[in-house]
Formats: structure tokens, sequence, C-alpha cells
């Protein structure tokens, strides 16, 4: 790892069993709601930003290759497609990433970066300059293999986030509705230009109920997993 990447390594305060503490503020919200979950954080866990779907792992960095480099390449040639994208995030990702390895196992570690690997490259190919991706402007070939991939790693993200598998809780057509909203919420952010989740006075007339939708919907699953 070049100088550049050890400096910035020694800047990151990485939170102590920050993983550990997710789990149980969701038992928390659990109790002090009595099993009356309202909005929670789940809906910032969108596809909007991959990296935000799994927790920062324990203990401190080692210095060895990334395992982001294997979806990226390089952090510059992330920076190339991804305007807002910094070396903090990057390194943070690539933590993901290591957690993700030792919570999972190598055959389903493989499995799930394999899937990862499709969003990363949809994000190079298709995303902004925040990676988000306007899932309407895509070729319907290159949309079903994102879809596919999004229907099978979603379990995954849950797993990782301590939470019961989205999938295994809905339905089929509801876990399908899932994946949709998902995508609608990314698509609208994309399309009005924001990093982060919007607020309703920013979004066109003509896009509003469509992401209204999409947003309660999430909060619904959302509320679903922690009452589970």
């Amino acid at each position: 790892m070049d100088n550049q990447f050890k400096q910035e390594l020694t800047k990151i305060e990485i939170p102590v069993e920050l993983h550990e503490r997710s789990k149980l503020g969701i038992n928390k919200a659990k109790k002090e709601m009595g099993g009356r979950a309202t909005r929670f954080v789940k809906k910032r866990l969108a596809v909007a930003v991959i990296a935000a779907c799994l927790m920062v792992p324990t203990g401190a960095f080692a210095y060895q290759a990334l395992l982001a480099d294997d979806l990226y390449g390089s952090f510059d040639n992330l920076k190339k497609h991804v305007a807002s994208a910094t070396m903090e995030s990057y390194l943070l990702f690539d933590a993901k990433l290591n957690q993700a390895s030792g919570e999972l196992g190598q055959e389903q570690f493989e499995q799930f970066k394999d899937l990862l690997n499709v969003f990363t490259s949809a994000k190079l190919e298709y995303g902004d300059k925040n990676g988000n991706i306007d899932y309407s402007q895509i070729p319907a070939e290159r949309l079903e293999e994102i879809k596919i991939a999004m229907h099978e790693i979603q379990p995954y993200f849950d797993k990782l986030n301590g939470l019961p598998s989205s999938k295994d809780i809905l339905t089929k057509e509801e876990y399908d509705q899932y994946i949709k909203a998902l995508m609608t919420y990314e698509t609208t952010m994309a399309q009005i230009g924001v990093s982060s989740a919007p607020e309703i006075d920013m979004i066109p007339a003509e896009l509003q109920e469509e992401f209204i939708e999409a947003q309660e919907y999430l909060n619904y699953v959302n509320e679903k997993q922690i009452e589970y």
C-alpha cells in the first residue's frame, strides 16, 4: 500500500465494536417502542450507497492489499467516475468488505463479492457524480442483470446489519416491491442530483408521488424487520 493510503489510514478512528452496537441498538429500539417500531435508519441503507449497507468492523486496519481494489480497480479509478468519492470512504468501504469476509465465510463471501461486482460495475458505467444510478436510463438487458443481483444480495446486507432477511420475512410479491422501491429511491436521487436523502420539497412535483411511495415502503420493510 502506498504512503498516501497509509497516511489516510492513520487519520481514521475506527469505532470500537460498532457492529455489535448496531445489533444492540436494534434490540433497544424494539424495547423502547414496545414492538411498534417506526421510521428507522434502514432507509439510509438503500442501494444509493452500497457501502452504507455494511457496518464498520472492529479493530484497526491492516496494511494489506485492498479488497475494494478488486471491485473498483483503485481509488483513482473510482474518483474518475464518482466525483464525490473520498479516500476515507474508500478505505472504510474496504474495511466493510473485510467484515463481510469474516462474517460470511469464504464460499458465501465469494458469492457476495460476485453480486457486489455487478453493482460496482454499473455505478462506474452509469452512476452520476454521486454514484447514484437512474435505472430508467439503463438498457433492458443490463437492467435485468442488476435486478437479479439486487434480489440475491439484499439478504447478505440484512445479515451483515444484524437484521432478519427481508427475503425470508416478506412474500415474493412484497420482496419484489421492496427491490423496486430501492431502485426508485436511488433513481430519484440521481434525477435530482443529490448525494443524500432529499427533502420532499427538493423533488419535482411529477416525481414526488412515486418517491413517497418508495420511501414509505422502505419504512414498512424496516419496521417489519425490527419487529420480527
